[in-house]
């Protein structure tokens, strides 16, 4: 019986599903905020066009007097939808003579390339939902102190932590996102504490640059002009129905490989934004 020779016609899937599960790993290390919201991927299954997150308000705890009877009561529940509509790629062609002579592994850098733009994609998706806070009962779209700079100061930090502590949500587990602009009158404000002073003890999230009050600040350029938010985790949600996949295919007439990477996900604000401030430019 002649030898069985296993090459690279056998194995190419699964190194293709490889490079997948490293890009999925790269994009979730590259994105700022992913870290920062709620995760709910693990009931975006196969059939599923949406998920369904039920909440509910609470009960009014009162008196008991002697003689009178008590009155019942109802919790009424809502449900926020996330809808897994956002199917997002990128694909790009490598011609045979590119990749021959290239002084570069070019494949692996451009599958890198593409992942970590698809966590900057995924991040503006988030900073979207983010934009959508509560404007009425609560408001919560504020304007910075300073109307003509529009440089944040620390009174509306406070005014923002305020919001966010009248929905019984602690403070210190929560977010405030700045892009370049604010950082650095971010940086100026005595009460901010540098990351480099945390100790060896406590974790770094990809772009946090300190602490103000309790919360944890992150630079991004998904952040743009001078709008800024705060937020608690469960301020969004987003869930991947299909993680980041790794395909290829080649294309005669080019002499190339068409690479591609794609996902399907949501992405969705809960509890009607009222667990995010935003504060932006004076109208």
């Amino acid at each position: 019986m002649a030898d069985a020779l296993m090459g690279v016609t056998e194995t190419s899937a699964a190194a293709l599903a490889q490079v997948s599960q490293l890009a999925q790993t790269y994009l979730q290390q590259e994105s700022k905020l992913i870290p920062t919201v709620s995760n709910f991927s693990h009931l975006a299954v196969k059939g599923a066009s949406s998920i369904k997150l039920p909440r509910s308000g609470g009960f009014s705890v009162g008196d008991k007097s002697e003689n009178t009877s008590v009155d019942s009561q109802i919790v009424t529940y809502a449900a926020d939808t996330i809808s897994l509509d956002q199917h997002r790629v990128v694909q790009f062609l490598l011609e045979d003579i590119a990749d021959q002579q290239s002084m570069i592994a070019t494949v692996q850098d451009s599958l890198m390339k593409a992942a970590k733009d698809m966590a900057y994609d995924i991040d503006a998706k988030i900073k979207a939902e983010f934009a959508n806070a509560s404007t009425s009962a609560p408001d919560h779209v504020i304007q910075y102190n300073d109307a003509t700079n529009e440089d944040m100061e620390l009174v509306d930090i406070l005014a923002m932590r305020k919001l966010l502590i009248d929905q019984n949500i602690d403070p210190r587990e929560c977010f405030l996102g700045v892009g370049s602009v604010q950082e650095k009158n971010m940086l100026a404000i005595d009460n901010f504490i540098s990351a480099e002073k945390y100790g060896s003890n406590q974790p770094i999230l990809n772009g946090e640059i300190g602490q103000i009050y309790g919360m944890k600040v992150i630079v991004s350029n998904v952040f743009a002009t001078t709008d800024s938010f705060a937020w608690h985790p469960s301020a969004v949600g987003f869930a991947f129905q299909q993680d980041v996949r790794t395909q290829r295919d080649y294309d005669l007439a080019q002499l190339a490989w068409r690479y591609s990477l794609d996902y399907l996900a949501g992405f969705e604000v809960l509890d009607s934004g009222k667990r995010v401030v935003m504060i932006e430019e004076t109208p």
